[in-house]
């Protein structure tokens, strides 16, 4: 589905079809997945991340400009989220470890390929690898998002090819 479509059934919600919400969600479900994945990895906190993200997403529906890339906005809210879900955590103590070691099984998982490539780069190259090639994001969509100049997201970009290149 394209940007315009998603906008249509974005003013159907706004105008009172709730119904709508469901296609919203089914379409811009694996990007909310995958922008809280990249940064945690544990199946019910990324539920749950989901579920706030959505939740402050109709919150803030209104300042969604229409016109631009519902799912880059939407993409940041979730990366956001997780963000803090990450900091906070951090400052936290693990009582029980063996919790963090069975990870859901997410589409990024699937694909070994894509899953070794991963495993080489950092955090910012492998954000942005996973945005443009599994996601199709445009790289200004990309610098948005990261809240990067666009300048870096094309060096890190290459930067992280040349990391896969080498190691497979």
């Amino acid at each position: 589905m394209n940007a315009r479509e998603l906008d249509n059934y974005i003013n159907l919600y706004l105008s009172g079809q709730e119904d709508a919400f469901d296609v919203i969600y089914y379409e811009t479900q694996k990007t909310v997945y995958l922008s809280i994945y990249n940064i945690i990895k544990d199946r019910s906190l990324i539920e749950d991340i989901m579920q706030d993200t959505y939740l402050k997403a109709i919150n803030s529906i209104e300042y969604y400009k229409k016109g631009t890339n519902f799912q880059a906005w939407i993409s940041t809210i979730a990366r956001n989220q997780a963000i803090n879900v990450y900091n906070k955590r951090k400052k936290e103590t693990l009582v029980d470890p063996v919790d963090n070691i069975k990870f859901f099984e997410s589409p990024v998982e699937k694909n070994s390929l894509l899953e070794k490539a991963l495993k080489v780069l950092d955090g910012l190259e492998k954000d942005i690898i996973v945005y443009h090639i599994v996601l199709n994001f445009k790289f200004q969509d990309i610098a948005n998002i990261l809240e990067i100049p666009l300048s870096t997201v094309f060096f890190m970009y290459k930067k992280a090819l040349s990391k896969i290149k080498k190691e497979v």
